[in-house]
């Protein structure tokens, strides 16, 4: 899988910038399936339905023109302009390739699903589930009447841990990995007091409220892997090797060009998601960052600082 994320298209002179970066990643990989953490298009510079219509078939083009499909959730520009975001998810599944899903009508947000992978000895009689992707809506700013950014609300992790305990049940070898937009406040806290892989060049901007959505996830115990955006100089992976070793909360790298950008030598990319899934074993993974200098990244790691005086940013 390739996660693309960020890639903010709507700034028109930076948008051919970031399909070339797309273009990159997609022709060095041949991926299975690309995923989008949020903030497709810039939607505060979509001011008609044409305009709008028109830049997110730009963020799909190059997987349309490789025949590879996606699935997305969204992040919190998508919906600042023209568009809401149930009209952007019904642009989104008008195109075949498309994985995306409406999630249900009564929980917060919109693009609240999921999406089964199959081991390659799976039949349509018997099915055998190696993975599983929960994509969450984490909104955009305010969590729960709180001030800074948007979070996933209880209605949706009741919803989460309700379909997610069902394929932990039946599968349990199966992964279960989680998509969002804004990280998790427990982001910041692990990096902080743990060993982590990446880089990080800009506060977290993380909810100042806390809805209990990675206690939710250890709960579940087949959760192997968060995927989030948001934050355009950060790409780091870390964990809390104390409360749930094998589950780690990891940044994409930013792909587009439109709106702040990484600073070099940190250049524009994505991050890469193998699975492998083995009988005994059940399904395990592996990661790095592509760039668009065509490099992969091996992440450099950081030792806990203690410094635990830093907030989520607002």
């Amino acid at each position: 899988m390739v996660q693309f994320t960020d890639l903010h298209y709507g700034e028109v002179i930076l948008d051919d910038f970031t399909m070339y970066v797309q273009k990159i990643i997609l022709d060095l990989e041949k991926p299975d399936l690309v995923v989008m953490t949020g903030d497709q298009i810039g939607g505060g510079f979509v001011s008609t339905s044409f305009w709008g219509k028109m830049e997110w078939n730009n963020t799909v083009k190059e997987m349309v023109s490789r025949n590879i499909p996606w699935a997305m959730t969204f992040g919190n520009h998508d919906d600042l302009g023209y568009f809401s975001r149930k009209e952007l998810m019904t642009i989104d599944k008008s195109y075949p390739l498309s994985q995306s899903e409406f999630g249900p009508d009564d929980i917060t947000g919109v693009s609240n699903y999921y999406l089964e992978i199959h081991t390659a000895e799976s039949t349509p009689d018997e099915k055998e589930v190696a993975a599983v992707l929960y994509f969450l809506d984490s909104g955009d700013k305010g969590c729960m009447g709180h001030d800074g950014w948007g979070c996933v609300y209880p209605d949706q992790i009741e919803w989460f841990t309700e379909v997610s305990s069902e394929f932990s049940k039946k599968y349990p070898k199966h992964m279960g990995i989680v998509l969002f937009h804004i990280p998790v406040p427990e982001t910041l806290e692990f990096w902080h007091t743990n060993v982590s892989y990446g880089l990080k060049h800009e506060s977290d901007g993380c909810p100042t409220y806390n809805t209990g959505l990675y206690q939710a996830m250890v709960d579940n115990g087949n959760i192997k892997l968060v995927l989030n955006g948001h934050d355009h100089k950060n790409d780091y992976c870390t964990r809390s090797v104390a409360t749930a070793p094998d589950l780690w909360l990891c940044y994409g790298r930013k792909t587009g060009y439109g709106n702040y950008n990484p600073v070099p030598p940190m250049y524009q990319g994505a991050r890469i998601i193998q699975l492998f899934n083995d009988k005994s074993d059940g399904t395990t993974w592996k990661s790095y960052i592509r760039d668009q200098q065509k490099a992969k990244i091996t992440q450099p790691l950081h030792q806990p600082d203690e410094i635990l005086t830093e907030k989520c940013d607002t």
